[in-house]
């Protein structure tokens, strides 16, 4: 075995698994898996794979409801729907 080969191999797999099994019919997300593998450190980060989600952490300057406590501090998109369905009331 040939480690160069095989970790190509490897690679393509994973991006043909990945490719086949969370297939994109939304249109605005057309196209988001494949961007996403042909970034640098996109997923593969040398010969690891990161599967970490591309969200950004929220300012968590205050609680999102006055009656529910959570326990972490949401993402930036989670703030956002929090506050569009009666969070910071």
């Amino acid at each position: 075995m040939i480690p160069s080969v095989l970790s190509q191999q490897l690679r393509q797999g994973v991006e043909d698994f990945l490719k086949t099994t969370f297939p994109v019919s939304t249109p605005f997300f057309h196209g988001i898996v494949d961007r996403l593998l042909s970034e640098d450190e996109g997923v593969f980060k040398g010969p690891f794979l990161s599967i970490q989600l591309p969200f950004r952490y929220g300012d968590g300057r205050d609680d999102p409801f006055t009656n529910i406590k959570i326990d972490f501090t949401p993402y930036l998109h989670q703030e956002k729907a929090f506050a569009g369905c009666g969070g910071h009331q």
